[in-house]
């Protein structure tokens, strides 16, 4: 057994050193010192599978060690990669990408790469299989930079708080980062997790025995566990155990001489004998929740016209509760949570059952002030078959835009409820009101925005971002009361034409104006039409810019035919690729907001009938 560890970690040693150097790209360092236990691990502990949903879950948080995992994916011949992908590591359409992506077939369970991402998503992979009462591990490598980053803190203290004891973090001390020794600016990684109530272990990452028996103490343990691997980043090359071989590429000669002191061939990509596991039969991805199509129609038609048939006049954060409330009763594998503004953002009813320590069976979390944490989580959740939704207010979604793009970038579907949408929030003061914050979102691809205007659009953004499992959602969300804008039920989905005619022109001969709005500016857009005469005014609302753009030519014209007045109270830089003509103008904010009331920050900023006469006029 001995020999057969050795040959296949050194086997991933080479197959990493001669992807690197082809590539002309890379990192060669930490796979050198890493693949004793990547052999302990794969051929004699966890269950590797692709696509088996009793399998072990590996996750690599530290992705400047992925050449070293597809290598070791390759040697086990359970999916379909090929040495063939293994030269194009790096390389434009490859699989083999620079940094670790999503690959269910692979057996790649997550996309990593900025650092933090795959320790903090593990831990709602582990969370996940709790739920579904799954006896299988989540092994997460990671390294300093990972534990640096401050979502692991997060993370790690949220799953030692309910207890996820099939986590297991295999920490690669080598006390190396690419500034140099790592021990001269971080902590005793060790200490540290010992005092968030992990089960912590300390073993020789190159001695097989010592790997195998701490790691199957990590298995057994009763609590989260975290083993400090001591390891040489560099491990045979000359630059051992110096942060300069933490990206430097070997030379042939070096490579060469490598491969022959492992009595390897000194040919680039050939692998002797024996390595190599059996060929086996390629499972195909089963879905976990396939949700019931025509029961979540149902349930939404029935909630929009309830908001029809019993109007009150709420914050849209509101409505998304009673939404969200309805259809957690309905789908058990809908998720609530909020960072800890649950009653803020409306998040938490009566009838959820919270998740808590050793309790799993509820569909309800309460993260924690850990909002980039709670946005992994709920990646992790998501990439299991959940649907999750986790609340806080709009400005800091800046503290979980990394797990944000990183939803988007896998192609993942959590939920992020985004409330208290405008300066209109108020007394709290320019901290806690956004900007920047809606455009700053825009810009990532493959993720919706969605501001709905009224209760009925709520109900129908929730609908489409549940519906839709490929992308994430973002619901922005207001706190001050909206009107009942629609007063008749309608079938169809208006709001999945991302920008809709609300209320039509009177056709009563004055001049045309259409006005575009989101969120609460479309209930300002409808007293801008009852009070301004003179003006022939129609009013579209847009609750999301995304799914208006991909509309067909012909509708995206007709909606932005004329002179226009856009309003938004936030960052109008989004706007301007919706003016069509020279004089249309664009009502927005360009600065942060201050203190006072609602009314007060309206007419602050303009958003007042005054002021909107006024900018007409010119």
């Amino acid at each position: 057994m001995a020999k057969r560890l050795t040959n296949f970690a050194n086997a991933v040693r080479c197959l990493s050193i001669d992807m690197v150097n082809e590539a002309k790209s890379g990192h060669q360092g930490a796979p050198l010192g890493f693949a004793d236990i990547i052999s302990v691990l794969f051929n004699k502990l966890i269950n590797f599978s692709p696509n088996d949903e009793k399998r072990d879950r590996i996750i690599l948080s530290a992705g400047h060690m992925s050449a070293m995992l597809y290598s070791a994916i390759y040697l086990t011949q359970k999916s379909n990669l090929s040495i063939d992908d293994l030269k194009k590591f790096r390389k434009f359409g490859s699989v083999c990408q620079g940094h670790p992506e999503l690959n269910n077939d692979l057996g790649i369970e997550m996309t990593t790469g900025a650092l933090g991402q795959g320790i903090a998503t593990a831990v709602g992979i582990a969370l996940a299989l709790k739920k579904k009462q799954s006896n299988s591990s989540v092994f997460v490598i990671v390294g300093d930079g990972c534990l640096m980053e401050g979502v692991s803190h997060e993370a790690a203290t949220f799953a030692s708080s309910i207890n996820l004891n099939n986590l297991i973090v295999l920490f690669d001390d080598n006390d190396i980062c690419i500034d140099g020794h790592s021990s001269a600016y971080t902590t005793n990684n060790s200490k540290r997790f010992k005092a968030y109530g992990y089960d912590v272990f300390e073993a020789d990452g190159h001695d097989y025995e010592d790997i195998y028996n701490t790691i199957n103490l990590a298995i057994e343990s009763s609590s989260p566990s975290f083993i400090a691997f001591k390891t040489i980043i560099g491990k045979y090359s000359k630059e051992a155990g110096n942060s300069k071989c933490h990206g430097k590429f070997m030379s042939v000669e070096e490579t060469k001489e490598i491969r022959r002191s492992f009595e390897f061939s000194e040919e680039s990509f050939s692998i002797p004998d024996g390595i190599l596991w059996p060929k086996s039969k390629i499972q195909k991805r089963k879905n976990f929740e396939k949700i019931d199509e025509e029961s979540f129609k149902c349930e939404i038609k029935t909630i929009k016209r309830s908001f029809i048939e019993n109007p009150s006049i709420k914050p849209s954060r509101y409505f998304s509760g009673v939404v969200f409330s309805k259809l957690c009763e309905k789908f058990e594998f809908i998720i609530g949570g909020s960072a800890d503004l649950s009653e803020s953002n409306c998040t938490l009813s009566k009838d959820h059952k919270l998740i808590a320590k050793d309790v799993f069976d509820g569909n309800y979390i309460c993260y924690g002030v850990r909002e980039h944490a709670m946005g992994c989580i709920m990646n992790g959740l998501a990439i299991e078959g959940f649907i999750p939704y986790g609340g806080t207010f709009l400005v800091f979604s800046d503290y979980m835009k990394a797990a944000i793009r990183n939803a988007a970038l896998m192609g993942v579907a959590p939920i992020f409820v985004l409330t208290h949408d405008s300066v209109a929030i108020g007394e709290d003061g320019g901290t806690h009101q956004p900007i920047e914050q809606l455009s700053s979102l825009r810009g990532i691809p493959n993720l919706n925005i969605f501001r709905p205007s009224c209760d009925v659009e709520v109900a129908e953004c929730i609908e489409i971002a549940v519906r839709n499992r490929r992308t994430p959602s973002a619901l922005v969300l207001s706190r001050q009361n909206l009107e009942n804008l629609r007063k008749i039920h309608i079938e169809e989905n208006l709001s999945e034409r991302g920008m809709y005619e609300i209320l039509p022109h009177n056709n009563d001969g004055n001049e045309r104006l259409t006005i575009i709005a989101t969120g609460s500016e479309v209930s300002l857009s409808f007293k801008i039409k009852t009070h301004l005469t003179g003006l022939d005014i129609r009013i579209i609302s847009a609750p999301s810019l995304e799914l208006f753009d991909k509309q067909p030519k012909e509708y995206k014209e007709k909606i932005l035919l004329g002179k226009k007045l856009i309003i938004e109270a936030g960052s109008p830089d989004c706007w301007y690729k919706y003016r069509t003509q020279p004089d249309d103008l664009i009502l927005g904010i360009e600065e942060f907001g201050e203190s006072g009331s609602e009314n007060e920050l309206f007419e602050r900023f303009g958003f007042t009938l005054e002021n909107i006469k006024n900018l007409l006029k010119k």
